[in-house]
């Protein structure tokens, strides 16, 4: 696995991915995640690495977009609000290379922060996000105003989120009905 990761680094490659993958309702957030997942898994295998259920590790804020895809929230999988940490967590968190949390936009700032001090009790303490690659999903522009100052990406925010990305897809097209007449 280093050598992998040395490999990749030195093609351009970064040691923890935070990305923010956006778009309206039917442009292919989700398809764009299960196009990464198998291309990870294809990976994985070539290169001989291990792959579990948490190694692309799906969660979402909102319990229904958790179960759309099998997924938990990412409250329940990371115990954000536990004092503790569960040998079932620790095992679910040392498999995990990426992790996906749908409809970030529901999350308040402090509900993120909260999180971020979390997974550095399950990661790396000194890295932010304790070291793990995230794929942030979801659309803010699908909130109402009254609700967006509660929210972590309102200007009234320290901005946490926006700050700490290392990238951002903004995904234009809506593809759900297209076809649809």
């Amino acid at each position: 696995l280093n050598m992998v990761k040395k490999l990749l680094k030195s093609r351009g490659g970064t040691e923890q991915l935070r990305l923010f993958l956006t778009g309206p309702a039917g442009a292919g957030k989700t398809t764009a995640i299960k196009a990464a997942e198998t291309f990870c898994f294809r990976f994985s295998m070539h290169c001989g690495i291990r792959w579990t259920d948490t190694t692309f590790f799906y969660t979402a804020y909102t319990g229904s977009a958790a179960s759309a895809f099998g997924g938990r929230t990412i409250v329940k999988a990371s115990g954000m609000w536990s004092k503790g940490i569960s040998d079932e967590q620790r095992n679910d968190w040392r498999n995990c290379r990426i992790l996906v949390i749908d409809e970030i936009s529901f999350m308040k700032e402090s509900e993120l922060i909260q999180l971020e001090r979390k997974m550095k009790e399950l990661g790396d303490r000194n890295k932010i996000f304790g070291g793990f690659s995230i794929i942030f999903g979801g659309d803010f522009r699908q909130l109402t105003k009254a609700s967006k100052k509660q929210l972590m990406y309102s200007l009234d925010s320290s901005q946490f989120f926006e700050t700490n990305l290392t990238g951002t897809i903004i995904l234009q097209n809506e593809h759900r009905f297209k076809n649809d007449k």
